[in-house]
């Protein structure tokens, strides 16, 4: 069937989706393992640690890291979703110029969250360290809301359980509905990575460590800001699938 507007990302789209779960999962693990054992991005993992410590009975500490978090989170996916609608002329297969922006501000909030990180040595004192757990959370925020703005043409960016269970479910169902999902393999892999990345660059020089969400984030930009868009006058043909 042919349409004026492609179904599913293009390739410089797919590129970004990976690349946003890297920095997902980079920005994650450094939220546990240095900002308060809470999440920047998984805001149910969140909710669970937040009844946790209303109850006394784990080692986590009190509410407070994760009400942080879940406030900056929340923070984030406020201020994007009234100003990245998409415009009637953007093709659907392209992200919304507002939608890059947004993506732009995010990036240059983890660019300076890395800044503080790096003068601190790597280990901010109270109150800079719930500031750098605020600002990570907003940036997860921003990512998640810009990214669900994107439609057919984008993808989840800091929550993956609902891709991990698409991908089960493509490649072990009715066997005429079976279909390998590599573009959501590919961004698990990529979360997995990411996170594995950060917390190694952590252990040998902490300094450094937020300098890895910041690339991840920063290549996936960098895909959808230089990326061609097509003459909206030629016709195209729709694709479906998984897979870039």
């Amino acid at each position: 069937m042919s349409t004026t507007e492609p179904v599913g990302p293009g390739r410089a789209q797919w590129g970004a989706l990976i690349l946003f779960a890297g920095a997902s999962g980079a920005v994650d693990v450094l939220a546990f393992i240095a900002l308060g054992r809470v999440f920047a991005g998984v805001m149910t993992g969140n909710l669970v640690l937040l009844g946790l410590s209303l109850t006394g009975t784990g080692d986590e500490g009190g509410p407070a890291a994760p009400l942080l978090a879940l406030g900056g989170y929340v923070a984030g996916v406020a201020a994007v979703a009234p100003f990245s609608r998409r415009r009637p002329e953007e093709l659907e297969r392209h992200w919304p110029r507002t939608v890059v922006r947004w993506l732009a501000f995010e990036v240059v909030l983890l660019a300076a969250v890395a800044v503080v990180w790096g003068a601190a040595d790597g280990a901010p004192a109270q109150p800079w360290l719930d500031v750098v757990l605020v600002a990570v959370a907003v940036a997860m925020g921003t990512q998640s809301a810009a990214l669900a703005r994107t439609g057919a043409a984008g993808g989840p960016g800091t929550y993956f359980t609902g891709t991990l269970t698409q991908l089960v479910v493509r490649a072990v169902g009715p066997a005429g509905e079976r279909r390998a999902d590599l573009g959501s393999l590919a961004r698990l892999v990529a979360l997995t990575a990411g996170a594995a990345v950060a917390a190694l660059v952590y252990a040998a020089s902490a300094p450094w460590a937020m300098a890895v969400p910041l690339l991840w984030a920063s290549a996936a930009l960098a895909c959808v800001a230089v990326s061609p868009r097509p003459d909206r006058s030629t016709p195209t043909t729709a694709t479906t699938g998984g897979a870039p």
